[in-house]
């Protein structure tokens, strides 16, 4: 919706129509939503995680009347993605065009996180993780793609542009991991589809698929 607040429709999928519309309690536009599971702060309910341009974030919790639960600016810049982590309860991790990767934990509030990542980048526009391994990836228009252990932060890999035969990474504009393998495909400005596989997503036998 437009300003002056941007409300968050919730739908029947089954009957076509509008079932709840959450105040996000911010005029800035959202820019990412995801779902998930906390254990321990909701009980193992599903959670409504959203970040916004101004460098929010906001938690939701539709059991709760107004369904929102937390909002808070958590970053300088726009945030890129932002979702809770399936290995580790009431973990929510975001970034932000900023290139920083902030973690925070959901029973302490979301106004100060527990660890911050700057990424070798100073800009991103991808950002995602694997839902079954401990991973996270990042990528910018700069032709760097990282990957980081989302558990403790630390950088697992960095691809960059290379001359060589198939090597090459544009502008990255999105990215996504394989649900159950270690395989990261990366979609660019250029229309290329990029797959890179291996233990540790290092430039292993990447596939490129023009499209």
């Amino acid at each position: 919706d437009e300003l002056p607040v941007p409300l968050l429709r919730v739908w029947d999928a089954r009957t076509e129509r509008c079932v709840d519309a959450i105040n996000t309690q911010s005029s800035a536009a959202v820019t990412c939503l995801s779902s998930g599971f906390t254990q321990a702060q909701m009980g193992g309910e599903m959670a409504l995680v959203g970040g916004n341009a101004h460098g929010g974030l906001f938690l939701i919790d539709m059991r709760t009347p107004t369904g929102l639960i937390s909002s808070s600016k958590c970053h300088s810049q726009r945030v890129v993605n932002a979702f809770l982590s399936p290995h580790t309860p009431n973990m929510l991790i975001s970034g932000s065009s900023a290139g920083d990767i902030r973690w925070w934990d959901i029973r302490h509030g979301i106004d100060q996180p527990f660890r911050v990542v700057n990424t070798n980048k100073p800009f991103m526009s991808a950002f995602c993780q694997h839902p079954n391994l401990p991973l996270l990836a990042c990528g910018s228009p700069n032709q760097v793609v990282e990957v980081f252990n989302s558990k403790g932060g630390d950088q697992v890999s960095m691809l960059k542009y290379q001359t060589a035969f198939l090597q090459r990474i544009p502008p990255v504009s999105c990215m996504e991991f394989h649900p159950f393998h270690t395989l990261l495909a990366v979609g660019s400005k250029d229309s290329t589809v990029s797959v890179y596989k291996g233990s540790k997503l290092n430039k292993e036998s990447p596939m490129d698929v023009s499209s």
